[in-house]
């Protein structure tokens, strides 16, 4: 094929060139051709897996081809295949050739592929099981003459032997073999496109027995002899399909057919009868049948029971008898058909079965009926079983006797008792048609029916009669006493009704409290009970001379509960849109509760409601004041009600005060640390009270003490009184905290006093132009001293010390603030300070001006140095003397004390020192800011 191919592309090339040649000498005479499209095979129609080849040619050079199917284009390629088509490859196909920018359209090419077609296998007999050396013959057909056939069984494709030989579309196989058993296939070939088959056919399955059977000979009916006028029919059959059958009497042919049949038999039929069967060529014979027909044919024999008639009940048995075998047979009452079968049988016989009755015996067609017997049948008579008392329940000890009748003297009796048969004992006995229990017991219950039994022909019992329940107690019951309400205890004007009751029928009742007779009957009623009724009681029930008394029932009555009307709260007045809550108690939860006011009973509305044993005034108003009480009511006897409460006497105010406040001392304004003492008061009980300031609730209580008043306690203060959720507010109160006046300490002694040590002097003064006397303080500690001048040694001990002071008088105010603290030690250190510095600017000062004349004078650049004194006193030196220390600084510095002096002109009026309450004050900053001094105050 690729050597084809090639050439082909060789060939084409070729003719392409010399036809382009040809075409530059007559390009102008001829339009455009269309590309040529040569095909490698063409089948009309092409079978799937098959190989499509196309090849488009343009004549000229630079061509370029493409290949597509309708409008879907499929290869750019001169040469298109399809190396394995399919049904789905069907369609137009064409190709175009370009060159450039121009391009040609081939015509188009119509491909059609097909699914090869499917032979169908079949086996030219009507039969697909063979016997041993049976024809077959098997046929693989295609309505077509382009195929030729292979064959295959078990999937092996066969080839001819001796048996198989193959003929166009048929296989034959001479002679089968069991071993030629099994399933075939065929499929077609292509007998010019030897690749092209056809799928395999279904499976055709061939059966060859290994044995050949002789044919089956079946009788319909069979006997030893047959009875002149039956009918013999016989069947012959042999495995499988398409046999004919031939009949045999000995060597004489009788008949073509599966079937020989004898309508008529006779004598002359008796004889050796056989079958052959042929299926084509091939016959086989079957085994002999003997056949033998007797000439007298007897009437069928019936055996009974010597009986006139029978009765409703007993059994009836009729026996059929034919001699021979295979006889069936069929009974008839008169003509009516009643059973297929020897013995007919009745097995509870009924008057409906009187008639006339005979059987049939019959063998195949043939019958024989026998001769006719009457039967008669009456009904038994039904006995009838009665209870001699009125009633069916027994207690221990009763006699019972029961009676079984039957209009006849033909017949004894039989007792049963839950359908077991009884028999005589110490308790039971029997005599006629009686039954006495002479002692009842419980054992004795049960169901009792009796029936008759023929004296003669005892098989034969009546039915029994109707069954009659009889029940024996196992004890003697109490009669039951019945209630028709019953409550523990009764409540007076109630109604008690009591049901006495006794199991069974016949009794009589008499009722008793204590021993006391009330009444015969069955039912006691006390239409209206009262505490007197209270007692036992019970009732006997009487049968005959039989009695029984029942238990002992007590009856109770009381007396009503009585409630208790009680208020929730402590207190009983009320102020307006207070909730007020009334409680009824009865020790039981039975009750419900009825409540009235002023004699009328009160219900739901806007402001009163009830739940439970309470009612609740939601929001209290003046007319809800008055006479309160209530009663209960039972719940589930409803016509059962209490007698009212004492009434509770319910007052609602018509205002609502506000509550009072109680000022203990009171004044416009308060002085710092003073006490203030309030208390909230509300007429009536189970008030609770809480404090405000402005909006700020800050303590509950009654009663609200400031201990030390200060101005953060300035404020709008005002109470709340509040029981239960009601509440009132009280008045609003202003409470106003001053400072006291105040006291001022002030040093009298002058400075020089202080620095030699003599008396320290102090006054205290409060400024308000009240009268005042004063007290005096050092380090905290109180002095006997009431004198608004204090004075004191000024020692080294006291010089450290911290004084104060404060007025004190009789009436408000009785103290004033107390002063600020004063330290005699802080004045004198911070005059030692100022003072040494002082002095050491003068003397820088007066160094500078000297060593400015010297240097003006020599002119002459000279190193001098200069020793800077020390103008400060040794705080360690003061430590270390014993003297007093204004003393020693005075004794130690002359010389610089009077230096001081003499300059002290020149800075009077840049630094002023005042003494103001023991602190050092600048007079005049701006002058000490020139010089470059700063104030010690609070140093």
């Amino acid at each position: 094929m690729e050597l084809r191919f090639q050439l082909t592309r060789t060939l084409s090339f070729l003719e392409t060139h010399s036809q382009s040649a040809q075409q530059k000498e007559v390009i102008q005479d001829y339009s455009t051709p269309k590309p040529d499209i040569r095909k490698d095979q063409w089948f009309e129609p092409f079978y799937t897996g098959e190989k499509i080849e196309l090849d488009c040619n343009m004549p000229g050079d630079g061509w370029k081809y493409d290949w597509y199917k309708g409008s879907k284009h499929l290869i750019r390629d001169p040469t298109f295949t399809i190396n394995s088509a399919s049904p789905s490859d069907t369609g137009d196909y064409h190709c175009t050739a370009k060159r450039g920018d121009f391009s040609v359209d081939s015509g188009t090419l119509q491909v059609r592929v097909e699914e090869p077609p499917q032979p169908k296998l079949s086996i030219e007999s009507d039969w697909k099981t063979f016997y041993p050396s049976e024809k077959v013959i098997l046929k693989c057909s295609i309505n077509s003459n382009e195929w030729d056939y292979e064959w295959f069984k078990n999937r092996y494709r066969l080839s001819r032997n001796k048996e198989i030989s193959f003929s166009g579309n048929t296989l034959t196989i001479s002679s089968a073999k069991a071993s030629h058993s099994g399933p075939y296939f065929c499929r077609g070939k292509h007998r010019e496109r030897p690749l092209v088959t056809t799928r395999r056919t279904e499976a055709l399955q061939l059966r060859i027995y290994v044995n050949t059977p002789k044919p089956d000979i079946r009788k319909d009916q069979w006997f030893d002899f047959f009875y002149t006028g039956e009918k013999i029919q016989l069947d012959c059959n042999m495995p499988g399909d398409g046999w004919k059958y031939d009949w045999y009497k000995g060597s004489k042919h009788l008949i073509r057919d599966s079937t020989f049949t004898i309508n008529s038999a006779s004598p002359s039929d008796t004889g050796v009868y056989h079958c052959t069967a042929k299926r084509g060529d091939f016959p086989v014979n079957s085994g002999t049948l003997q056949v033998r027909v007797e000439d007298n044919t007897p009437k069928p024999d019936i055996i009974k029971d010597q009986f006139d008639f029978f009765y409703t009940g007993e059994k009836i048995q009729l026996d059929c008898n034919m001699p021979g075998e295979g006889w069936k047979y069929d009974w008839y009452k008169g003509s009516k058909h009643l059973i297929k079968q020897p013995i007919f049988t009745i097995n509870s016989a009924s008057p409906s079965d009187t008639g006339d009755y005979h059987c049939t015996a019959k063998r195949g067609d043939f019958p024989v009926d026998s001769e006719t017997l009457q039967v008669r049948v009456e009904d038994l008579p039904k006995p009838q079983l009665s209870i001699e008392s009125k009633w069916k329940t027994f207690y221990p000890s009763e006699k019972v006797i029961l009676k079984c009748s039957i209009n006849s003297n033909e017949w004894d009796y039989e007792w049963f008792r839950n359908r077991d048969q009884l028999s005589g004992d110490d308790d039971i006995s029997f005599s006629g048609n009686t039954l006495s229990i002479s002692s009842a017991k419980a054992s004795h219950s049960g169901q009792y029916s009796c029936r008759g039994k023929h004296l003669k022909r005892t098989p034969v019992t009546t039915k029994q009669a109707d069954a009659l329940k009889l029940h024996i107690h196992d004890n003697t019951p109490k009669p039951d006493i019945r209630k028709d309400q019953w409550f523990e205890p009764f409540y007076t004007g109630e109604k008690i009704e009591l049901d006495c009751n006794m199991p069974g029928d016949g009794w009589k009742y008499d009722w008793y409290k204590g021993s006391k007779h009330l009444i015969r009957d069955p039912t006691f009623a006390i239409n209206s009970v009262s505490p007197s009724d209270t007692g036992d009681y019970h009732c006997t029930a009487k049968r005959g001379d039989f009695s029984v008394d029942s238990g002992t029932l007590q009856v109770r009555v009381e007396d009503q509960p009585q409630p208790k009307l009680s208020i929730e709260s402590e207190w009983k007045t009320f102020y307006p849109k207070e909730k007020v809550i009334l409680k009824c108690s009865i020790n039981s939860n039975e009750w419900d509760y009825e409540w009235f006011n002023d004699g009328t009973q009160l219900s739901d509305d806007v402001d009163i409601s009830f739940s439970g044993n309470t009612l609740t005034i939601i929001s209290a108003k003046a007319s809800h004041s008055g006479q309160y009480y209530c009663r209960g009511k039972h719940r589930e006897r409803t016509l059962v009600t209490t007698r009212t409460t004492e009434a509770l006497q319910l007052h609602i105010h018509v205002d609502t005060p506000m509550p009072d406040i109680r000022k203990d001392q009171w004044f416009d304004f308060f002085y710092t640390g003073e006490k203030v003492e309030l208390g909230c008061n509300m007429p009536g009980d189970g008030w609770e009270y809480d404090w405000y300031k402005d909006s700020e609730t800050f303590i509950t209580d009654p009663t609200f003490n400031i201990s030390s008043a200060s101005f953060s306690d300035t404020g709008d203060y005002h109470c709340k009184a509040k029981r239960g959720d009601f509440s009132v507010d009280g008045e609003t109160l202003q409470v106003r905290v001053e400072a006291r006046p105040p006291a001022v300490l002030s040093l009298e002694t002058e400075l020089s006093d202080i620095m030699s040590g003599n008396i320290l002097t102090l006054r205290c003064s409060v400024s308000d132009g009240r009268q005042w006397s004063y007290t005096w303080f050092e380090n905290e500690q109180r002095l006997n001293e009431s004198s608004d001048v204090f004075k004191v040694t000024a020692t080294e001990e006291n010089i450290n010390s911290e004084f104060k002071c404060k007025g004190i008088r009789t009436e408000r105010p009785l103290y004033s603030a107390l002063s600020e603290g004063f330290t005699a030690n802080n004045i004198v250190l911070k005059r030692k300070i100022l003072l040494a510095i002082s002095g050491c600017l003068v003397c820088f000062i007066v160094i500078l001006i000297i060593g400015c004349l010297v240097l003006r004078i020599t002119r002459k650049p000279e190193k001098k140095k200069t020793v800077q004194e020390d103008l400060f006193f040794s705080m360690g030196d003061s430590k270390n003397q014993m003297a007093l220390p204004l003393e020693e600084y005075m004794d130690n510095s002359p010389t610089e004390m009077q230096e001081c002096e003499k300059k002290e002109e020149l800075f009077t009026d840049h630094v002023l020192a005042v003494h103001v309450d023991g602190v050092i004050e600048d007079e005049d900053s701006q002058a000490a800011e020139a010089i470059g001094l700063t104030s010690f105050k609070g140093l």
